[in-house]
């Protein structure tokens, strides 16, 4: 458990060097670069093999039996998010700049009705299990095409928003609509990623001749 912990802290750490970098882009407003450049927190998380909850999600349709594999789920969200929100706090403090961009980025977010940011979560969700599988299958450079894609598109990845709750705190931060928040694009990105892995699933039996099913 020790390790996966660990690994965990560590993915936390990448996310919110890639949300910092991304905010003080978007105060200096240059925010198209800093989409592309928080592709590097994921790159290193691929390379090294740590643990980010939005890249392990999405294969609980291939394991949702696996009780292990639930456990390190859980224990990769709680440990992500604990890391992510102190250390935006911390640099929320430290850096300005970045601070001024989270602010108005979350003050938006917590605007937002709650089916949206369910929507968005959905589809960051998806986005990143392209990004890891696309790397797991040989396509290193998948991930450069959709982590910028979701970060463009405003979709809401629940790891590197904690980071910005963090970086934003406020007495918004304590309220029930921001507990909302949270829980709902966590879901929202669970439910994303295994949207892709269940539909491409081959369902066939095995020892049945495939040509049946050509119509």
């Amino acid at each position: 458990m020790w390790k996966n912990i660990k690994l965990s802290i560590l993915s936390g750490i990448l996310i919110s060097i890639g949300g910092s970098v991304y905010m003080a882009s978007t105060t200096a407003g240059i925010s198209w670069l800093g989409a592309i450049l928080f592709t590097g927190g994921l790159y290193a998380i691929c390379i090294y093999g740590f643990n980010l909850y939005t890249g392990k999600v999405g294969y609980l349709a291939e394991k949702y039996n696996d009780g292990s594999y639930w456990g390190l789920v859980g224990i990769t969200l709680i440990f992500n998010i604990l890391t992510t929100f102190v250390l935006g706090v911390l640099i929320g403090k430290l850096f300005p700049a970045v601070r001024q961009a989270a602010l108005k980025s979350y003050e938006a977010k917590l605007a937002a009705p709650y089916w949206k940011d369910l929507v968005s979560g959905i589809f960051c969700g998806m986005l990143m299990f392209l990004a890891v599988d696309t790397w797991k299958e040989g396509h290193k450079l998948g991930m450069f095409f959709y982590v910028p894609i979701f970060i463009i598109a405003g979709f809401d990845h629940s790891i590197a928003n904690s980071f910005y709750n963090g970086a934003a705190l406020s007495d918004a931060t304590w309220t029930l609509n921001n507990l909302y928040l949270i829980l709902i694009v966590i879901l929202g990105n669970g439910i994303g990623g295994v949207i892709i892995p269940l539909l491409k699933k081959d369902r066939k039996p095995k020892d049945e001749d495939p040509s049946k099913y050509i119509i």
